[in-house]
């Protein structure tokens, strides 16, 4: 049926349609022709033309302004790639087109786009207010205060928080694995074929021969066995405990007992125990003045949105909390899984 009705439309709209205007020379780069599609593609020139619409002439320039408004920060990564730009340019340029058809239809007359334009309207003046850069509005000048703490200021979120910048307890070991996972493409030591690897190599040790030499043979860490075992200025808290017990306990320098773990046995030789130490200010200042700059940005934000609530007279109804006849007993909590022991080397699952 539609078919049918398109030739009595085209021949509508033609014969109430304007005399057609005069032919133009057309722009010399279109979007889509092969001039603007390389790879390596300059960006157009700030008065090229891209199309004409009626009587008006729609320029790069045209488009830059509408890219910055839709893409915010990224509209400069979209501009430098050709094939975005492009893409981009097509879209601005079908928008343009569907634009003039609508204002054709009066579509501006609706009921729903006129609480389409509504609600859109609302969200821009939101983001205009909220836009960091516009010059002298609200958020600048909130950015700015966030941004810019006294220093008693920084110095009073040291104090509270001083143990987030002091430099953690950490120790740096040589170790050699003797795995009981099952290796990749075979099978796993059995309990005794494991003690008795580290027995050889005990002997090995005894008779003079150093640890960080025998791993590249006998270890089965792969993240470590090339460089002699060797794991530096390590926190505590990433091995396994069993591991981390051992390192705190053994003397400096020498090569402990095996150390069963969930991924074997480790001779372990520890090589530098260093305690926490604490922060001083003048050192960690900058570190300070960012790690704070997000909750000054959230307090900032907050304490501006309750003023401007006084200043425009907004209020919300008083509801009184009204308790369910047959209120639900709250559920028990459920306990909290016990995270893993982290290993002294990524091994994969067998």
């Amino acid at each position: 049926m539609f078919k049918s009705l398109l030739p009595l439309l085209s021949l509508t709209l033609i014969a109430q349609a304007p005399p057609p205007p005069a032919p133009r020379q057309m722009p010399p780069h279109m979007p889509g022709m092969s001039q603007n599609m390389g790879p390596g593609a300059p960006e157009p020139k700030a008065d090229e033309v891209l199309a004409y619409l009626g009587k008006r002439t729609i320029h790069y320039s045209d488009f830059t302004k509408w890219l910055g408004l839709m893409a915010g920060p990224r509209a400069a990564q979209v501009r430098k790639m050709a094939a975005s730009r492009n893409q981009a340019i097509k879209q601005y340029l079908d928008i343009q087109v569907f634009t003039a058809k609508g204002k054709q239809e009066k579509l501006e007359t609706l009921p729903e786009f006129k609480a389409t334009v509504a609600a859109v309207t609302q969200q821009i003046y939101a983001k205009v207010l909220l836009d960091e850069e516009r010059a002298g509005g609200d958020a600048q000048k909130l950015k700015e205060q966030a941004e810019h703490p006294s220093d008693l200021e920084l110095l009073a979120y040291f104090k509270t928080n001083s143990e987030r910048f002091a430099t953690a307890e950490k120790f740096s070991a040589r170790h050699l694995l003797v795995s009981t996972r099952p290796a990749a493409g075979g099978k796993a030591l059995t309990e005794d074929e494991a003690k008795a690897r580290i027995a050889k190599i005990q002997a090995e040790l005894k008779a003079g021969k150093k640890l960080e030499d025998l791993t590249s043979e006998y270890s089965d860490d792969p993240g470590s066995k090339a460089k002699g075992g060797l794991y530096e200025d390590i926190p505590y808290g990433r091995f396994a405990k069993e591991f981390e017990d051992a390192v705190r306990k053994q003397d400096l320098g020498v090569v402990g007992d095996p150390v069963k773990t969930t991924f074997g046995y480790h001779l372990i030789q520890v090589v530098s125990r260093t305690p926490k130490q604490a922060a001083e200010f003048d050192k960690v200042k900058d570190a300070v003045r960012q790690q704070m700059l997000p909750e000054r940005k959230e307090k900032a934000m907050k304490e501006y949105v309750e003023r401007i609530k006084k200043e425009v007279g907004y209020s919300e109804p008083e509801h009184k909390a009204e308790a369910p006849a047959h209120a639900p007993h709250p559920m028990p909590p459920a306990p909290a899984a016990p995270a893993p022991a982290a290993a002294p080397v990524p091994v994969p699952k067998g």
